[in-house]
């Protein structure tokens, strides 16, 4: 069981927030609470457990705390700490994206762990935001627009500093998690619960992109690790764009946050369009905004631009693939109400629809949305 969050601050300068607090719920990973003061001023604690919070058979170290901490000082100026200082003042050459905006670290226990972050009000995640009948198309591609250029300023200044934060963002927890989910699961569950005839030349192409993931360190640069829409607040009043979470940051190749995002966004559509098959149907437009504002942006570093797109699209596509394998295969993306039980394949007619992409992707990743990038 998780500490009391009034037991957190007790002794920090946030003592005197007791007056309630409410456990906030969309992540998987830690426990979060909005705790609120006497005069009604909120913030957020957010505490680690040395395994995944909503399943602790799967095991995470805490010291991914560290690497939330260092990717937050990128942005905002944190609390006394010489390395922290550092960093934001290496951070401070990153160029801004206008309406977008990452939560404030007020303060940082490694030893428990925890730490409290600004509030940044009550808005609605972007995938319930992204579903609701009542969302526009011009706010939605309005938030994949920025979230892209956003990706692509954070992509161009890592591949300029990395001799530099190499140091500080090198992130062999979150990798060990992933990998294990991402690939090895996959490929498992891909033999087991497909009747693809080829189902073993799929299973062995994701190991192979597993492998070429270890093997590609030139191409590498800074990733925020793990951008689905669940961390993508849309404040629809401000229009403002809040990404939560940067647990996940570390080097890598640039798929990890572009195929990542995409293979979300496609499903999405999928899930709002009743009609919609990704086989045959054109591209959402969620996704040319998205993919379209991120080139633009990579455009203004040119060096970067070219090594980091050098196999990004064969690697976006591939991967994509496998994370909307993954998915289907442990029951998400369910839109004809047919929903399997947690961590079970779907079995309906959505999980043909989609699991045919997937397969296309990982086989023959030339035919592919991404080519938007080239």
């Amino acid at each position: 069981m998780p500490p009391c969050p009034f037991d957190l601050v007790r002794d920090t300068p946030f003592g005197s927030y007791t007056a309630s607090a409410t456990k906030l719920t969309g992540g998987m990973i830690n426990y979060v609470w909005r705790l609120t003061n006497a005069s009604g001023e909120t913030i957020i604690v957010k505490y680690a457990e040395s395994s995944v919070a909503t399943n602790p058979d799967i095991k995470f170290s805490v010291e991914r705390m560290d690497f939330e901490v260092r990717g937050l000082s990128l942005f905002n100026t944190p609390p006394e700490d010489a390395t922290l200082l550092a960093i934001n003042g290496l951070g401070k050459s990153l160029a801004e994206t206008s309406g977008v905006h990452v939560p404030r670290l007020l303060y940082y226990d490694r030893t428990v762990p925890f730490l409290v972050l600004e509030d940044i009000g009550k808005h609605g995640g972007f995938e319930d935001w992204f579903k609701a009948e009542s969302s526009g198309v011009e706010d939605i591609d309005y938030v994949c627009a920025k979230v892209g250029e956003w990706i692509a300023h954070l992509h161009g200044f890592g591949f300029e500093n990395r001799d530099i934060l190499e140091e500080h963002f090198v992130n062999k927890p979150a990798r060990e998690l992933l990998t294990g989910l991402m690939y090895d699961m996959t490929a498992r569950d891909i033999v087991q619960h497909t009747e693809f005839a080829d189902k073993e030349e799929v299973a062995q192409q994701i190991m192979l992109m597993k492998a070429e993931k270890r093997r590609s360190t030139e191409s590498q640069t800074l990733l925020f690790g793990d951008m689905w829409p669940g961390l993508v607040l849309f404040d629809v009043e401000k229009k403002v764009v809040n990404l939560l979470d940067f647990e996940f940051m570390d080097f890598g190749l640039v798929y990890g946050d572009i195929g990542h995002f995409v293979a979300h966004l496609l499903p999405l559509h999928f899930l709002r369009n009743k009609s919609y098959d990704p086989n045959t149907d054109g591209c959402p437009h969620s996704v040319v905004a998205f993919l379209g504002s991120y080139k633009k942006a990579m455009e203004r570093y040119p060096d970067a631009y070219r090594v980091l797109m050098r196999d990004a699209v064969r690697h976006s596509t591939v991967f994509m693939g496998i994370e909307i394998a993954r998915d289907v295969l442990t029951g998400n993306w369910c839109r004809c109400g047919m929903d399997a039980k947690k961590d079970e394949p779907l079995t309906c007619e959505c999980a043909d629809i989609l699991l045919r992409l997937a397969r296309k992707y990982i086989l023959n990743p030339s035919d592919s949305l991404f080519n938007i990038l080239n």
